[in-house]
């Protein structure tokens, strides 16, 4: 498992920078307002966690965007953990994937993310939760969806460059009821709110 992640890793990673490095070659004008553009992101705090995130998103020209998400594949740090599980002590968390669809609605005019937006998901992820004491751990995966709303920047003139922040609120929609792993029990808390660090912070690219 542990080299399955590793490599899902560094084939995202170079992925994304081979995309962001063809966009570089790519025309000066931005697309016109009338036809839509795509982009892609990725989440670098999960890869200095060790994990992966990979995001594609296709903006149509008037107001909304629809996009896939790949990533996870690390150890839940201690304060996610507290947020994700009712049970902290006894515990590590491994999120292990995550797959979902995202639709935006933008507020801004522009054809692209520019600004404040409103989104929503649906999703299905996998975990392995481990007893500290005795190294049992047992897998589990559940669907989920999720609202929240975000900003995007685009720092530069040419508007391809990006710069996100996104907080959302989790509704886990099945596989909550108390589970084992070794002599501990557990569960998935049935909503996790928004947390003050940003569970997403993006930089992405748009062609």
């Amino acid at each position: 498992m542990n080299n399955i992640r590793k490599q899902s890793m560094i084939v995202s990673f170079v992925v994304f920078v081979g995309i962001g490095l063809l966009g570089l070659h790519a025309q000066g004008q931005d697309p016109s307002p009338e036809k839509g553009s795509f982009g892609v992101s990725t989440n670098p705090a999960y890869f200095a966690l060790g994990g992966y995130s990979v995001r594609g998103i296709y903006h149509l020209p008037k107001r909304w965007s629809f996009g896939l998400n790949v990533e996870a594949g690390f150890e839940l740090p201690d304060d996610f953990r507290d947020l994700f599980f009712n049970d902290n002590q006894a515990i590590n968390v491994d999120w292990d994937y995550l797959v979902a669809a995202e639709a935006r609605y933008r507020f801004s005019i522009e054809s692209y993310d520019a600004g404040f937006y409103v989104n929503g998901s649906l999703g299905y992820e996998g975990w392995t939760v481990n007893e500290t004491i005795s190294d049992a751990d047992t897998s589990f995966d559940n669907w989920f969806s999720s609202l929240g709303v975000g900003y995007t920047w685009y720092p530069f003139k040419k508007k391809n460059f990006n710069v996100g922040i996104n907080y959302n609120i989790i509704f886990i929609l099945n596989n909550t009821e108390d589970q084992q792993a070794g002599n501990t029990t557990f569960a998935i808390n049935r909503v996790i709110p928004p947390s003050f660090i940003p569970s997403n912070i993006l930089i992405g690219w748009r062609f």
